[in-house]
């Protein structure tokens, strides 16, 4: 799990040095798209850091709120 935090890190810090233009939180909606459904962790630590990454494109991103 924390290969993907680091790529997803690592891809947001890379995507900043594409171009000139300020980064945005509207580049970043476009990167991360709503799953479209509930995920849930496989331990309580990844469930953290997924309910944390979804809380920031539901109130970021307007993404819908899973049921």
């Amino acid at each position: 799990m924390w290969k993907l935090a680091l790529a997803i890190c690592s891809a947001l810090t890379l995507t900043g040095c594409v171009s000139n233009a300020p980064a945005t939180v509207e580049a970043e909606c476009r990167l991360f798209t709503d799953p479209g459904f509930a995920v849930r962790g496989a331990e309580p630590r990844d469930q953290r850091w997924i309910s944390r990454t979804q809380e920031i494109g539901i109130r970021s991103c307007g993404w819908d709120r899973p049921g």
